[in-house]
C-alpha cells in the first residue's frame, strides 16, 4: 500500500513538471503541424482529475470537489470522454467567485456551473484548427424546459443541452466568438483540459427577450409587429404568416438555434426613418394586402417593410415553394468569426424541398472587415452600403443576435 502511494506521489509530481515545463518552453521548442496552432501537452496514462489535482487552478479545484461532478462523469463511464474548459483563478476571482463563496454555495448550484463549462466530447486543438468553421460542443448542462429539433430524427424532438461554439485562432481559443486565452491544453486519457481566461455564462434569454430588454433594437420589434397585425386584421384568420416572433422565441417548448442580424434604431434613423410612422408610409406606397372574400383570394403578398428587413434574418421570405411547401432550412446559427466568404460563400440556406426541385437558396452576402476590425456584411449585388457589426455575439438560447448599424435591403429595393 505505502508503495502504491508513493507511485501516485511520483505521478502527480511528473504533472506538476510537465505544467512547469509548459509554462516555461519557448514557442520554438515546439513545431505544429499547422502555424500558429497550440500544440496540446499529451499524456494518455492520466486522467482529467488526476491533471486538474496537479494544475494551479486552486478556486476550480474547490467548486469540482465541493460539487457532484465526480459522480456524475462517473456514471457517464470511462468509456464517454469530456472536455472541461477550466477558468483561471483571475477568472473566478473576477466573477465573483472567491474561495469564499464556492464554499457557501450549494453543490447543486456548482454543478450547474461546471456542468455548463464539461463538453460532452474531447475536443482537440489541432481538429479545430483544420476543420475552419466553429465545432459546436454540447455541454453536458441540460434544460429540462426547453427541446429541439430530433438529430436522427427532425419529426421528434430532443433535448436541449447548453452549447459552446468553440474554434481556435492562432493559440487562442475561440467560445461563442468570444477570445478565451491561450493557455496550454492537455490532453489526458479521459478527455481535454482546456485553461480559459473567464467564466463562461449561459445565455438566459431568447433572442426576443434580448432584443426587447437592449433597449437599441425598439423599431425593428415594433414595425414588425405592426405589420403582423395589420396582417391580422386584414386576412381574419383565413391566410396565415410567419410571424416576427417565429424562430426568436420559445413555441410549444421547442427551440431552434438561429442569429440574425438586428437594425439598431440608429441604423432605422440613419436610413431616414425616424419614427415607425415612417416605416408605415413606406408600406402605403402600395395596396397594403387584403383577402378577398368573393374570390376567397388572398390579394398582395406582404408589406414593403417585410422586404426592407428580410436580409436581417439571411433572407428567407425569399424561399421558393412548392405544392409541398419550401424547402427545408439548414442551420444558420454562425457566430461573428464565422461571418467570413471563405466559410459561407455557397452555404445553401435552403434544401431543394420534398419533391427536390425547388431552387436552394444560398447565402446572400459578402462579408468583410472595416479597419477598426469589426465585420461588415453587404448583399451580394446591392448598391447600398455594407452594414457594420457593431456588436456581435449577443448570445442567446438561440444563437448569437449580431447588432447592425445599417439597413441591409435587397439589391434593387428603393426606397
Amino acid at each position: 500500500m505505502i508503495y502504491n502511494k508513493n507511485k501516485m506521489n511520483l505521478k502527480l509530481i511528473n504533472i506538476c513538471l510537465l505544467f512547469i515545463t509548459l509554462a516555461s518552453c519557448r514557442k520554438a521548442e515546439f513545431q505544429p503541424e499547422v502555424e500558429g496552432v497550440q500544440v496540446p501537452a499529451e499524456d494518455l496514462t492520466i486522467t482529467l482529475n488526476q491533471v486538474l489535482e496537479a494544475s494551479p487552478y486552486v478556486l476550480f479545484k474547490a467548486a469540482w470537489k465541493r460539487s457532484n461532478m465526480n459522480s456524475i462523469i462517473e456514471k457517464r463511464g470511462s468509456n464517454a470522454p469530456i472536455t472541461l474548459l477550466v477558468p483561471s483563478d483571475a477568472a473566478f476571482t473576477a466573477d465573483g467567485m472567491t474561495l469564499e463563496v464556492i464554499n457557501n454555495t450549494s453543490p447543486a448550484l456548482l454543478d450547474s456551473l461546471l456542468l455548463y463549462h464539461t463538453l460532452s466530447a474531447a475536443v482537440n486543438p489541432k481538429d479545430l484548427s483544420e476543420r475552419g468553421e466553429n465545432t459546436i460542443g454540447i455541454s453536458l448542462l441540460e434544460n429540462t424546459h426547453i427541446q429541439v429539433k430530433g438529430y436522427d430524427n427532425q419529426y421528434q424532438t430532443d433535448p436541449y443541452f447548453y452549447r459552446q461554439y468553440i474554434n481556435v485562432s492562432g493559440n487562442e481559443l475561440l467560445i461563442n466568438g468570444k477570445k478565451s486565452g491561450g493557455s496550454a491544453v492537455t490532453l489526458a486519457k479521459n478527455g481535454t483540459f482546456w485553461p480559459i481566461d473567464h467564466v463562461l455564462k449561459k445565455p438566459e434569454k431568447t433572442m426576443l427577450q434580448a432584443l426587447q430588454d437592449d433597449g437599441r433594437f425598439g423599431m425593428y420589434i415594433e414595425i414588425m409587429t405592426k405589420t403582423d397585425m395589420l396582417w391580422d386584421e386584414a386576412m381574419m384568420g383565413a391566410v396565415d404568416r410567419d410571424r416576427f416572433p417565429k424562430g426568436l422565441s420559445i413555441d410549444d417548448n421547442y427551440l431552434i438555434f438561429k442569429s440574425i442580424f438586428a437594425p439598431t434604431d440608429e441604423a432605422f434613423h440613419q436610413a431616414g426613418f425616424k419614427t415607425v410612422d415612417d416605416l408605415m408610409a413606406l408600406n402605403n406606397r402600395n395596396p397594403l394586402p387584403y383577402f378577398d372574400w368573393d374570390t376567397y383570394e388572398q390579394v398582395g403578398t406582404g408589406y414593403a417593410t417585410d422586404t426592407l428587413l428580410t436580409m436581417h434574418r439571411w433572407g428567407r421570405i425569399f424561399k421558393e415553394r412548392d405544392g409541398w411547401g419550401p424547402g427545408d432550412d439548414n442551420p444558420d446559427s454562425f457566430y461573428s468569426n464565422d461571418l467570413n466568404n471563405k466559410l459561407l460563400s455557397g452555404y445553401a440556406l435552403t434544401t431543394s424541398g420534398y419533391s427536390g426541385t425547388i431552387p436552394i437558396m444560398y447565402v446572400p452576402f459578402d462579408f468583410g472587415k472595416n479597419e477598426a476590425g469589426q465585420v461588415t456584411v453587404n448583399v451580394k449585388s446591392s448598391a447600398h452600403s455594407a452594414a457594420t457589426i457593431v456588436e456581435g455575439d449577443i448570445n442567446t438560447l438561440m444563437g448569437p443576435i449580431h447588432a447592425v448599424n445599417r439597413l441591409m435591403p435587397p439589391k434593387d429595393f428603393k426606397f
